[in-house]
């Protein structure tokens, strides 16, 4: 299934990213749908993890940094937008130093997923950002 296929279809949950970011990214920009770049470079701790998310989504202003607030947060963007695509990049340093908060978080960005109500909301994570968890390819 190309990208635009998967756009089109409403696809939502979390997946292992593409080698190739290129085509996916062009693909959502020709649909019209967001694209957030959550670089974890220099993340190594949920306080880091959460402040990267208010600098980067499309949080509320009043985003309390933990755990409930951002489930509450994306949730609400998910089910709001025509669209979203959020590339977690670069997160080795969160992934070996707090594997907890990857394994919240991505807990939490599932469940976002659940409410997307056949918007597309994908969250595609480099290989080196979760290691040990099995992510499905997006294809």
């Amino acid at each position: 299934m190309k990208y635009d296929d998967i756009i089109r279809s409403g696809r939502a949950g979390i997946h292992a990213a593409p080698r190739l970011m290129g085509p996916l990214r062009a693909a959502a920009k020709q649909a019209g749908v967001s694209w957030h770049d959550l670089d974890l470079d220099g993340v190594s701790d949920r306080a880091g993890f959460l402040r990267r998310c208010a600098e980067v989504l499309p949080l509320p202003g009043h985003f309390g940094r933990n755990w409930d607030a951002l489930h509450e947060s994306v949730i609400e963007f998910a089910g709001a937008t025509p669209g979203t695509i959020v590339h977690w990049r670069r997160g080795a340093a969160l992934a070996r130093r707090s594997p907890e908060s990857v394994t919240t978080a991505l807990e939490i960005f599932q469940e976002a997923a659940l409410y997307a109500a056949r918007r597309v909301f994908l969250v595609v994570v480099d290989r080196d950002s979760a290691p040990g968890v099995d992510l499905p390819p997006l294809r």
